[in-house]
Formats: C-alpha cells, structure tokens, sequence
C-alpha cells in the first residue's frame, strides 16, 4: 500500500501528459554538472509532487522543478482507492469473494528455499539490466553514432534553419523531425529493458507463488490478497508508468533546443560532438532516464520482496 502511495505523489493524476501540440516540450531539462542552465520551460514532474521517500521519488528528482512547495504526504488508503477504477474494483471484488476458497494442494514449503529461490531470480534480473545499461552505448545496441544522428540532423535541415528566439513558444519543424528520429531509438531501448525486467520480475513471483503458498494457510491468504491488489490497480499503474516515455522524450526535446540555440552559423559536426556521447550531455540525460526505469524495476522488486519476507513471517511452525 505505502509503495502504491509512492507512484501517485510521484505521478499527480491531474499532471498533463505528452508535449504541447506544436511539440514544444512542458518540461526543462535535468540539471547535472556536466550540463549548462536549464531551460524556463515548466518541468515534467513538479517539486511537490515528491513528498515520499522510495527508488522513484530520487529517479525522478532530475526532472522536477525545485520552485514548487513540498505537499503534505497523502493517506496510503486514499492513494490506494484512487489506483483502482471500475473495472479494477469489479476484479477486487471478485478475488475477494474467492479468498476463504479451499488453499491450493501444493507441498510444504520452506522459508530459506523461498528467500534463496527469490535472491537468485532478483540477482539475474539486476545482472541483466546492468549488463545493458552500462554498455549502452556498445554498437550492438544500435543507437545512433555520432555520424549516424548528425546525418538525421542534416537530412531535418536543421542546421540551415533559423534558430529561435528566448522566447519562441514553437519549435521549428526541422527541430521536431530531428528529434523524433534522434530519440526514437533510444525509447526503444528503455522501454525494451525496462518490459524485460519487469517480466522476468512477473515470471519470478509466479514461480515463488507455489512455495509461498505452502508456507501455511496465512501465508497462502496474504499470496491472493497482494494478487488480487495488483490487478485491481494494474490499469491505473500502467498509465502512470506510461508517462515516463514522454518524461524523457521532452527532456531531450528541451536540451536538444538549448544545444541548437547555441550552436554558430554555419554549424559543423565538430560543435555537435562534444555532447553525442557518453561523457557529454547524451549521457548524462540518458543515465537519468535509465535511472527512471531502473527505479520502476526496484520498485515492483520491493513489492514481491515485502511479499515474501511478509509470507515467511507467517510461515506454520514446523
């Protein structure tokens, strides 16, 4: 319940979503070290909106605007009632009324095979991600080189297009094709890791729910009330976690305005390289992003963590 809290305060439902309709970014881009002022633009997630402690709420500080006030922390039993909807409700209802039904037949289970069958699965998921993470930048990945995005630059036109002012509210055109074709690739690469691990993390808890399940007839309860909870909030958690697709795609909208604002005239790929790459502005908005999808993963991890230290406190004695 306090984990469900912790997805709301970090994604307020009346936020907007996606970028304005000419593509202008909502969001400025996160400040690192490495990276110049950011943008006036209004950021993606507002400082107030992070008033719980978790691997989200540090994920998403990057993208917040340090201006807003901090919220009062919300009831977990309200946040939990606003994460089920109608047909979450109806699904809730429905498990609940089958939870006094007869336990599955299913063997004793042992507390240390539980925990060590669950250190394992988690350990290869983090491997798995780390391994892809870290190396992202590595030619099997195929995101785009340097000559790769500044040929996407070139066939935009971007830079022969007149750049905007302080204030210009649309961007170019040449800038939005750019950015599109820029970012698409890098996306797809987050959202390919981050499905897997959550998978894996899916598959994981449904080998464990066997073996929970005979750890007695509490422990077997406490299994179908953390299933029955995430279905009935799964339709509203997927469209809060949707959100960190356009999160990270307006990001680099905004720094990407900030780099063409900047650049001479004329421009060459010599002005554009410094950034392109691991140790320049690309990297550090990439690692902010990753840390956006590693966060979800240790978050849906730390849920079946208290899932199963919880069934074994309940485990029948022996």
């Amino acid at each position: 319940m306090a984990q469900s809290a912790q997805i709301v305060e970090l994604f307020p439902p009346g936020a907007p979503d996606g970028a304005e309709a000419d593509g202008t970014p909502r969001r400025r881009a996160p400040a690192t070290a490495r990276r110049s002022p950011p943008s006036s633009r209004p950021a993606r997630f507002p400082a107030g909106a992070i008033g719980l402690q978790g691997p989200l709420t540090a994920a998403v500080e990057p993208f917040a605007d340090d201006d807003d006030e901090s919220p009062v922390a919300p009831d977990p039993a309200s946040v939990l009632a606003g994460l089920i909807d109608l047909r979450g409700g109806v699904a809730l209802a429905e498990r609940l009324a089958s939870i006094d039904d007869p336990l599955p037949d299913v063997p004793p289970g042992d507390p240390a095979a539980v925990r060590a069958t669950l250190h394992a699965g988690l350990a290869d998921i983090e491997a798995r991600m780390d391994e892809a993470f870290t190396h992202a930048f590595r030619p099997r990945y195929r995101l785009p080189s340097l000559s790769r995005a500044w040929l996407i630059i070139e066939r935009a036109g971007l830079p022969d297009a007149a750049r905007p002012g302080p204030r210009a509210r649309k961007l170019p055109r040449e800038l939005r094709v750019a950015n599109r074709h820029l970012w698409a690739p890098f996306a797809e690469f987050l959202d390919t890791h981050l499905k897997r691990a959550r998978f894996a993390l899916r598959d994981l808890r449904a080998e464990l729910e066997a073996p929970l399940c005979g750890l007695g007839e509490s422990a077997a309860r406490l299994v179908r009330l953390d299933a029955a909870l995430a279905e009935a909030t799964h339709g509203a958690a997927e469209k809060l976690y949707r959100r960190l697709s356009h999160t990270t795609e307006q990001a680099f909208a905004a720094r990407m305005l900030e780099e063409f604002r900047g650049w001479p005239e004329p421009v060459t790929v010599e002005h554009f390289a410094p950034g392109w790459c691991a140790e320049g502005w690309l990297g550090d908005l990439l690692a902010d992003a990753q840390g956006l999808a590693r966060a979800v993963v240790h978050h849906e991890r730390a849920r079946l963590e208290a899932l199963v230290e919880s069934a074994c406190a309940l485990a029948a004695p022996r």
